[in-house]
């Protein structure tokens, strides 16, 4: 047991490591910056990085805001890089779920 409560703190703090200052609490990677100035334009990214969902589920996700909260619609281009971003950071296993 106590080496499963070591992996788990481990774990936590590597993603904390791995979050930077100049994005909040969103971690480091291909696509951070623009992520992060597309979701902060409306809310913070606690809302961002406290989910966990499916490349899918994110796509759904900003169907939704586009269609209901008035997001404006990012280019093509910019839609696959921040999905690629969410589904590999903030995905179903949620690795980088903010811990404090």
């Amino acid at each position: 047991m106590t080496g499963a409560c070591l992996a788990v703190a481990v774990a936590a703090a590597t993603a904390q490591d791995r979050a930077s200052s100049e994005y909040g609490l969103m971690v480091e990677g291909e696509g951070v910056e623009e992520t992060y100035y597309t979701c902060t334009a409306c809310h913070s990214e606690m809302i961002v990085v406290q989910q966990g969902k499916t490349r899918e589920g994110w796509d759904k996700t900003l169907d939704w805001m586009i269609a209901e909260q008035g997001m404006p619609e990012p280019d093509p281009a910019e839609r696959a890089k921040i999905l690629d971003y969410l589904a590999a950071n903030y995905n179903t296993d949620r690795p980088n779920f903010p811990r404090r």
